[in-house]
């Protein structure tokens, strides 16, 4: 029995140090990460998508989508950054950290 109590001990040290791992990053709430940031965009994109067509997405539809179509088609560029704008602003997250996340940053410099 000694050495089963010791193992649930040493299990449950080990369980709250990778939870703690897994909180633990860059974020706090006055200074949002970049992962906690997509997840609220994301977040917000899946509400439109429920709105736009009365269900989730499917795993190969795209969240940044035409509005005008009947069905989830792929948005335009200028229409996925103002979508990604507009989630940003909805979710009160940065803009800027998230177009360099995504590798947008410089191609949007040249749309403003």
């Amino acid at each position: 029995m000694k050495s089963r109590n010791h193992a649930d001990t040493r299990k449950r040290r080990i369980d709250r140090n990778a939870a703690r791992r897994t909180t633990d990053h860059c974020c706090s709430p006055r200074k949002i990460c970049v992962r906690c940031s997509m997840m609220k965009v994301v977040q917000h994109r899946f509400k439109a998508f429920r709105k736009a067509f009365g269900r989730n997405p499917l795993p190969n539809e795209p969240l940044f989508f035409a509005e005008d179509s009947p069905s989830p088609r792929t948005a335009t560029g200028d229409q996925t950054i103002q979508q990604l704008r507009q989630a940003a602003e909805a979710a009160m997250v940065p803009l800027e950290p998230l177009l360099k996340f995504l590798g947008w940053h410089d191609q949007v410099l040249g749309w403003r």
